[in-house]
């Protein structure tokens, strides 16, 4: 399993690192590039002042250089080397180069005036730099009439870079040493700034470890402060807790009906039993018997069926096979089904087909359920003599079947707003034992599985609309 934690520890380790990385090496290069520039100078500066030394009089060519002055190109271990030519020919060597007879430094043509920097080998063996200038010697004033038979002369002064390579040593050892330190700082650092900043998760965490399933929200101990981030979380978790709560209680309602649908006809069943045993020879019981005990099984075939029903349309387990459905057949097919049930159904249903099309796309079986529910729930919930209004309206938007009719009783506001709860019975409902209060909840779940809109209001304070809408999207 993956530890949040660890992952953002090592992420922030990972892009932090990089980025110190790159800001350390541009460092590094920048301190190289100065140091060489820095060298170059040096190297320079000390060839423009040999040039100084070389001056043309009368008598020629002369080089006034003293060694006393500049030491480094004496015959010491760490010499520094130089070389002077006049034309084809050597005009002067530095002391350092009289122990290396036959060696000479660099030489390269190039543009009067001009310098030319290069990486050597000094005599010695030693890894150098050398600078390489080609110049025209100084002509005091009064000789200017010579100019023009002074040959221009090369200099070429070649220093050890050993002590230049140690320190860049140095500097890049204490770069990578320096980052290292602070990448261990770094990943420190975030470590205990993770930790601390995950306290208010790891409380949460806690609270939901010991939160009762009784209480109506997830309660935080007061050191804990409320964040941005972690109370949205809490307040989705609060509302979890709640609708949990709500399907707990709703399970439990519907176990307790449950049980109350079954016990009456079990306990019907009970005492017929009881009462034919005690009498057997009873001809008023014995010839009933088989009769009641069939129909009070029948009762309970129905309460099973219609709670399997519901679990199916509740699980989803129910296999849709949509297909071309002529609206009127099914009406038709649906009221000379119910027509045992209500004798008056054809007179009493007036049905108002303003529909375009006379025909849908939709699963079969859920639509005829559907409607046969709404059909008979407003058959047995008017008037026996109240006309019941069915409007077919259909448009873009799909095809609106609505059903309106009277109340016997009118409908309390809390009521109307649980008539799709399972097993919920209105008062008149309640002293019919063929009444169970499934229908309606049946019909909801059937309809959000088909993508159906199912909805219902009260007209009137003694009239109620059930509609439900197809949408074009499941249309042929």
């Amino acid at each position: 399993m993956r530890s949040l934690s660890t992952h953002l520890v090592n992420t922030m380790t990972y892009v932090v690192s990089a980025i110190l990385i790159l800001v350390f090496l541009a460092i590094d290069i920048s301190i190289d590039n100065w140091v060489d520039v820095e060298f170059d100078s040096a190297l320079t500066d000390k060839s423009n002042y040999l040039k100084t030394l070389v001056k043309v009089t009368k008598n020629g060519t002369e080089f006034d250089f003293a060694g006393e002055f500049m030491p480094e190109f004496g015959t010491s271990t760490k010499a520094s080397f130089f070389q002077l030519w006049q034309g084809s020919s050597v005009f002067e060597r530095s002391e350092s180069l009289s122990h290396f007879e036959g060696k000479d430094l660099l030489k390269k043509d190039m543009p009067l005036n001009s310098a030319f920097f290069a990486d050597v080998v000094l005599p010695d063996g030693r890894d150098g730099r050398a600078m390489v200038s080609y110049f025209e010697p100084q002509v005091p004033k009064a000789n200017r009439a010579m100019m023009s038979k002074v040959e221009p002369m090369w200099l070429t002064v070649a220093i050890t870079t050993e002590d230049l390579t140690q320190i860049l040593v140095i500097i890049d050892s204490s770069l990578a040493i320096g980052l290292l330190l602070v990448i261990v700082l770094i990943r420190w650092a975030v470590v205990k700034v993770i930790y601390r900043g995950l306290m208010p998760l790891n409380g949460l965490n806690l609270a939901l470890k010991n939160v009762d399933v009784t209480q109506k929200h997830i309660p935080l101990s007061s050191h804990f402060e409320r964040y941005t981030e972690i109370e949205p979380i809490r307040n989705e978790l609060n509302k979890f807790i709640q609708v949990s709560q709500q399907y707990l209680q709703t399970e439990k309602r519907i176990t307790a009906d449950i049980a109350h649908e079954l016990k009456t006809p079990i306990s019907e069943l009970i005492s017929l039993s009881e009462i034919y045993i005690r009498y057997p020879d009873d001809q008023r019981i014995g010839v009933s018997y088989k009769q009641d005990v069939l129909n009070i099984s029948l009762r309970m075939k129905t309460i099973v069926n219609n709670l399997l029903l519901l679990q199916q349309a509740s699980s989803e387990n129910i296999n849709l096979h949509r297909q071309h459905i002529y609206i009127n057949a099914l009406m038709d097919q649906i009221v000379d089904e119910l027509a045992f049930k209500f004798a008056t159904i054809h007179s009493r249903l007036n049905i108002d087909n303003r529909a375009s099309n006379d025909h849908c796309f939709a699963d079969e079986f859920s639509l005829h359920l559907i409607l046969s529910n709404l059909f008979d729930n407003a058959l047995y919930y008017s008037p026996s003599d109240s006309a019941i209004q069915i409007c077919l309206v259909s448009d873009d938007q799909g095809l609106t079947i609505s059903v309106e009719n009277q109340l016997v009783t009118a409908i309390k506001a809390n009521d109307l707003q649980r008539l799709t709860l399972p097993l919920f019975q209105t008062e008149r409902s309640r002293s019919n034992s063929e009444r169970h209060g499934l229908g309606l909840a049946i019909v909801e779940n059937i309809a959000k599985l088909n993508g159906f809109e199912f909805y219902f209001t009260l007209v009137s304070a003694d009239k109620i609309r059930f509609s439900l809408h197809i949408p074009a999207i499941a249309d042929g």
